[in-house]
């Protein structure tokens, strides 16, 4: 009997583990669709990858402004609130609904600004459901499982990619609004599986900062205290720059660089979706088992060099092999950062500080669309048969690396500080 109610408890904390990462493949097919796919539509207003690129960059814009409020807000719900609805779950109830709408409508929309308006309204949302989110997992997760629990999370991570480059694409040439109902569809079931799977936190979090929610310069000057931290923040910001900054311009490259329609490129995005979710399942373990840190360099540093690489890529088969390496190595991207730094932090009820990891993604995604859009544009004048499209690799690439480097500051500064705490420890 003992032993079959231990199994029953280890089922029930697998399932509240687990269940905190639904969301996630409801969130990141949406975000993918509009991301991937938005870009062929707005495409037919305009010339300028740059244009383009200020378009999707509202996306940073929106996670600058918003994480961090709802992070800091979802520590100190009303406990009236947190007892009915979750501390967490509370805010993934309000933002859903307005985020699924704002995707469905965003393909029956005339002119740039109409599109580009839709976009900022779902970047808004979606980034006010990211926060709690992933505060969520760090509140019902035990430390030594982060790693096993985020590799699920990369897993559904890598399945909404899947659904945003490979299904959304095809369903994107049956009918072009199809991807972005279905994505909708997807954000409100996800959504409900979290809600009804995950225990309702309502413990607050960062209880002595009570009432300094709206003081974001205090987090900031928190930051000068805590380098390993920083450090963190800024390799993270350089990962989200560059593996996002190109997500708006793959179509595009695929279309005027190898010639190939929507749904051919579609097809062709398998490599790079399976090898992120090897990679994100995988390597979360070795994370675990090795150090997060030393697999997360590993991998980063893979993906930095496929997409230098990626400058002399002409063909199908040349990209086949650049998609592989590249989303082999991304897994680790997607897997790792976050438990990384939730360690660092060394603390629970992390919304506001998870909602500050956000707004550093943000920063990422507000200037590497746009750096690359102009890049192409600039690229367009030496480079008129593929309209300067393949410039796009090597500047992703070097962020990426850059990313490496500031993790290994991050990861200096640890050491430090761990030997500060041994030595005072054993002090006389």
């Amino acid at each position: 009997m003992r032993s079959d109610s231990r199994r029953v408890e280890r089922m029930r904390r697998g399932v509240a583990e687990f269940g905190t990462t639904a969301g996630t493949l409801g969130s990141t097919a949406a975000q993918t669709v509009m991301v991937a796919l938005l870009p062929i539509l707005l495409d037919r207003y305009t010339d300028s990858a740059t244009l383009i690129g200020f378009a999707i960059g509202g996306e940073g814009i929106v996670a600058i402004l918003v994480p961090y409020w709802i992070g800091a807000a979802s520590d100190h719900l009303p406990e009236r609130l947190a007892a009915r609805f979750g501390r967490r779950t509370f805010f993934l109830l309000l933002m859903a609904p307005l985020m699924a709408a704002s995707v469905a409508i965003a393909p029956f929309l005339d002119g740039f600004w109409m599109i580009a308006g839709a976009a900022l309204i779902f970047f808004l949302t979606l980034h006010g459901y990211l926060a709690p989110l992933w505060a969520l997992m760090v509140d019902e997760v035990a430390p030594d499982r982060y790693g096993r629990v985020q590799g699920i999370r990369g897993a559904l991570h890598s399945m909404g990619l899947g659904f945003g480059l490979v299904a959304g694409g095809l369903l994107f040439a049956v009918w072009e609004p199809l991807p972005f109902l279905a994505a909708a569809l997807l954000i409100l079931v996800t959504t409900a599986v979290t809600y009804f799977t995950s225990p309702r936190t309502r413990a607050p979090g960062h209880e002595r900062d009570a009432g300094d929610t709206a003081d974001v310069l205090k987090i900031w000057r928190r930051l000068k205290g805590r380098p390993a931290v920083s450090w963190m923040l800024l390799a993270n910001s350089l990962w989200s720059a560059g593996v996002d900054g190109i997500r708006p311009y793959i179509f595009l490259f695929a279309a005027i660089v190898l010639g190939i329609n929507v749904a051919e490129t579609s097809l062709l995005l398998v490599v790079i979706v399976g090898g992120l979710g090897v990679g994100a399942l995988v390597l979360g373990n070795l994370g675990d088992r090795y150090g997060h840190a030393k697999v997360l360099a590993l991998g980063g540093g893979i993906t930095g060099a496929a997409m230098v690489a990626g400058f002399f890529v002409r063909d199908v088969p040349g990209a086949i092999a650049l998609l592989l390496f590249a989303g082999l190595g991304a897994g680790t991207l997607l897997t790792l950062p976050y438990p990384l730094y939730a360690r660092l932090l060394q603390q629970k009820g992390v919304g506001r500080d998870t909602g500050l990891y956000i707004v550093t993604m943000g920063i990422g995604r507000i200037v590497a669309p746009v750096l690359i859009g102009v890049a192409i544009d600039l690229a367009r004048r030496t480079m008129p048969e593929t309209r300067g499209y393949p410039v796009m690799w090597p500047i992703a690439g070097l962020l990426t690396l850059l990313g490496i480097l500031a993790l290994a500051r991050a990861m200096v500064h640890a050491r430090r500080l761990e030997l500060l705490v041994e030595q005072t420890s054993d002090g006389p």
